[in-house]
């Protein structure tokens, strides 16, 4: 348990890497390249001085890969999204935006696995839909473009999101046990390889200048998609999977702390009381039962 609880605290610091890299030119796309291009070379080389067969790319089977090409896709569609969304409306209500995942694999469970959600999902929704409104309503009329493109991104952040989580599971399912580590490396090479094109279509560049923009996009692809995700996979083998849900929750909590305390963010009682319910909701919808 404590893997997944040291995970999803290192992983909260996300999109912290992505605001503070902004002012130096760091666009949000180049962010995202960065953080798997970066991430996915220290996999590599993790993977090279493993001892677990399963844990080498190469020996992923066909299907396996394939798999890990369409979670590519999905994960750079959410990355794409949710920096978008962090650049409008801060690190905190981004992510937690994009944790109405868990809502998104319940309804693919649900219409698709023919699973049969008890009473505390739908009041887990039912909560977190209200808490979402909370956090929007008042400041909707008022605010700016930006703001509403930065609520809608954070929400489709969620069904990309959703998609990976999925993929990268059927990636796994197809490669065996212990194979974790081939897989998230697969996507992550993958995934830079999607981006890199779209980077250069855009005018923008993969290198980046030396100094404090080297310094933090090292930062957030070391922690974030390297440290933070194997954390992650290895708590997610040692913890009930209900409590596993909860437990990641820190991600999108610390995430919004960050918000408030390094970047002064704004926060009246309703935008507070929103973020609380929508937490509590998401907690009942992991859940489920």
């Amino acid at each position: 348990m404590m893997h997944l609880i040291l995970g999803a605290a290192i992983i909260s610091f996300s999109p912290v890497f992505v605001k503070l890299a902004a002012p130096y030119g760091v666009s949000g796309d180049a962010a995202a390249f960065q953080r798997v291009f970066i991430g996915g070379l220290c996999l590599l080389a993790a993977s090279l001085v493993s001892r677990e067969p399963r844990s080498k790319v190469w020996n992923m089977p066909k299907s396996g890969l394939y798999w890990s090409l369409a979670c590519a896709g999905f994960f750079t569609a959410d990355l794409l999204c949710w920096h978008l969304s962090i650049l409008y409306i801060g690190p905190g209500l981004a992510t937690l935006f994009g944790n109405f995942q868990v809502f998104v694999l319940a309804a693919w469970g649900i219409v698709f696995l023919r699973e049969k959600p008890g009473l505390r999902f739908f009041a887990g929704l039912a909560l977190a839909m209200g808490g979402l409104f909370a956090i929007v309503a008042p400041a909707w009329a008022g605010a700016g473009e930006n703001y509403h493109l930065g609520v809608f991104f954070g929400l489709v952040t969620g069904l990309f999101y959703a998609g990976y989580i999925l993929t990268l599971t059927r990636s796994m399912a197809e490669c065996g046990e212990n194979s974790q580590l081939a897989a998230m490396t697969a996507s992550s090479l993958f995934t830079a390889a999607i981006l890199a094109p779209i980077l250069l279509l855009r005018g923008d560049t993969l290198a980046l200048d030396p100094g404090m923009p080297l310094l933090l996009m090292s930062g957030y692809g070391i922690t974030s998609q390297f440290i933070g995700w194997v954390l992650i996979s290895r708590g997610l083998r040692e913890t009930r999977m209900s409590l596993a849900g909860l437990i990641l929750l820190l991600q999108p909590v610390l995430a919004y702390v960050w918000d408030l305390t390094l970047f002064a963010r704004p926060a009246g009682a309703a935008e507070l009381l929103g973020v609380a319910a929508t937490l509590t909701g998401i907690a009942l919808g992991a859940r489920r039962k």
